[in-house]
């Protein structure tokens, strides 16, 4: 019975955004008066140069402060899993594992970064969402397809993750919050934002914790994130940041006590810090320096139980990473023609063993890298091009050349049309680092608002992927071709409601045999994924909430047992009962899955925590 009414509500909401926009008008209105892009002032930071979004030829999408408080959002995962064209293998309790694709680009080819610093692990190339706390995340730009021209191992594209700066406006402001639901899922967090002259500072500290939503799930998750800003007497600013995570998520693979073995909570441990200095030399050159270090350990236990029915652990997997690098560049120019220029330098260690094993590591190495990239804007009228390559000494897969052009010409007030062409890679598994992933990329669309209280977005993309991995410490190599399109649509609010939906269709092939790929243990090839949301604002009452929908079709082989088991609905409310007042407190409800759907790559292994709920409150000062 869920079901049909999850089907129908989805009807509903298609109909929504197919043929419930308001009665036509003649006029076009600029995108930015719509409210579907952000104005020229307004830019994104996609090729190390911040552009305005009408000059940017990727496909881009940009998650705001604002949508994640909407959400109601946890982590990262909680977020991406409302990304036209990204498709998460399955979302379990908050804070636990999950892997991500970025239109069928496996997350280990996707470079997530947050403050410029790496994310991904080096031996796997894994970045994990769910251990992304979000509270600290100002916005979030997220670039599909080969980017490596600016960033270097950016296959798949980009999560660059920008955090929130000190408020300058006050000397103390902040927030707390906390809620709980189901199997005890709490999150408990708090900040505090402000500058004192020329010295500004954020700080803010995170409690999740669950039961586990599903079996071997549960979790506990600890962060603390500090940034300090420092205005230079010569017009620069220096900036200093700080952040650490401890968290003990389940492995996340069923009930495993039935197969005979046992797992012990896993034990993350990550700390990140930067100090940037960007610095004006001349009214159209600035000059900027980044600085960073990083650590993690990780540990893993396997069990089982002994003769006499005691647990006994067989295996401690310790995987060990610490990494430290410097950036510099020169940027010069203005909105119509820019350039930057820089070099990048990276030194990383990487170990794993089994700690309980008594055998040497399995890997222990250590090696530098380094990249030389120019990418740059050049804007005659309507047209810009925009040009980009790169140079990099992996020091551990070999050198590699990155380039891309890209062009975008603004056919109208309302309307853009996009180009772009790249080559880019991604590294290897430590296992098999001889061998770099590369790709070739061509993407085309369109983004226009011409009809009327409407904004569309259409973009088509091709990939030749060649050396291509699958994830794990044991991949499988193929050479793959990847095609097809995305579309998004937004709505303008009428009465507080809107209607946002994307839908992503995706053919994927061997190329040596000519086989069409389909999802198994190794990798996730989904050709249809349905994105939606109807969001309702009304600030002068204090209300706000989204219902967001998720649908992922899995072409699976014979053997593997994916489920495409429904949509997933998420219910997200918000309600300040003294809008008018500063210190009005915001209460909130989540409501997830609401229909029982099950969405994953592997039945056997992972399902969807069925329905739960949680709330809470917020109090800002």
């Amino acid at each position: 019975m869920g079901r049909i009414y999850s089907q129908k509500l989805l009807v509903a909401l298609l109909a929504c955004l197919l043929g419930g926009v308001a009665p036509a008008f003649a006029a076009e209105e600029p995108l930015e008066s719509l409210g579907f892009i952000e104005p020229a002032e307004s830019v994104v930071a996609t090729s190390r140069i911040p552009r305005p979004t009408s000059k940017i030829a990727e496909n881009v999408t940009v998650v705001t402060a604002e949508d994640i408080a909407r959400l109601n959002a946890h982590t990262l995962a909680e977020v991406l899993q409302t990304v036209p064209g990204i498709q998460l293998d399955h979302l379990g309790t908050p804070g636990t594992w999950t892997f991500f694709n970025i239109q069928g680009a496996l997350n280990t080819t996707v470079l997530v970064l947050i403050d410029g610093i790496r994310q991904n692990d080096f031996q796997q190339n894994i970045a994990t969402p769910g251990q992304i706390p979000v509270q600290n995340i100002e916005r979030i730009e997220i670039v599909k397809g080969a980017a490596s021209a600016a960033w270097g191992p950016a296959l798949g594209g980009v999560i660059n993750i920008i955090t929130k700066s000190p408020d300058p406006e006050r000397r103390a402001g902040g927030m707390v919050s906390g809620s709980i639901g189901s199997r005890f899922t709490a999150d408990s967090r708090a900040e505090v934002s402000g500058a004192w002259e020329r010295l500004g500072y954020y700080l803010t500290a995170g409690n999740l914790r669950s039961d586990g939503l599903t079996p071997n799930t549960d979790t506990s998750q600890n962060s603390l994130y500090g940034k300090l800003t420092y205005l230079l007497p010569s017009q620069g600013t220096a900036t200093f940041g700080l952040s650490y995570l401890s968290a003990g998520p389940g492995l996340d693979e069923g009930d495993t006590s039935k197969w005979g073995f046992v797992h012990d909570r896993n034990q993350y441990r990550r700390a990140n810090g930067f100090l940037k200095l960007s610095q004006p030399l001349a009214p159209l050159l600035t000059l900027d320096m980044d600085g960073y270090v990083t650590s993690r350990d990780d540990h893993t236990k396997y069990g089982g139980r002994d003769s006499q029915g005691a647990i006994v652990f067989f295996n401690d997997f310790q995987a060990r990473e610490s990494s430290r690098g410097t950036n510099v560049r020169l940027t010069w120019g203005d909105g119509q023609r820019n350039l930057a220029a820089g070099m990048e330098y990276g030194h990383a260690r990487a170990r794993s063993m089994d700690l309980l094993s008594g055998l040497p590591p399995a890997s222990d190495m250590s090696w530098d890298s380094w990249g030389l990239y120019a990418n740059g804007t050049y804007t005659i009228g309507a047209l810009t091009i925009l040009p980009g390559i790169r140079q990099d000494y992996t020091g551990i897969s070999g050198d590699n050349t990155s380039y891309t052009l890209g062009l975008t010409y603004q056919l109208t007030d309302s309307t853009v049309l996009r180009g772009y062409a790249a080559k880019g890679f991604s590294l290897s598994n430590v296992a098999y680092r001889d061998n770099l992933q590369e790709v070739r990329t061509i993407q085309g669309g369109i983004e226009t608002g011409a009809v009327p209280y409407l904004w569309l977005k259409g973009t088509y993309f091709y990939n030749a992927l060649r050396n291509s991995q699958t994830a794990g410490l044991v991949p499988q190599i193929t050479n793959q071709d990847r095609q097809g399109f995305e579309v998004e649509v937004r709505t303008t609010p009428f009465f507080g409601l809107s209607v946002a939906g994307g839908y992503t269709f995706m053919y994927a092939k061997d190329v040596d045999t000519g086989a069409v790929l389909k999802t198994d243990s190794a990798q996730s090839v989904p050709p249809h994924v349905v994105k939606l949301a109807l969001n309702y604002d009304n600030a002068d009452r204090g209300l706000r909430g989204v219902l967001t929908g998720s649908y992922v079709f899995w072409r699976n082989r014979d053997s593997f047992p994916p489920a495409s088991g429904g949509t997933i609905w998420d219910l997200h409310l918000g309600w300040k009962p003294f809008p008018a007042k500063d210190l009005s407190p915001e209460l909130f409800f989540s409501g997830h899955n609401l229909f029982n759907g099950n969405q994953t790559t592997d039945a056997v292994l992972f399902n969807s925590p069925s329905r739960w709920f949680e709330g809470g409150i917020k109090v800002r000062f």
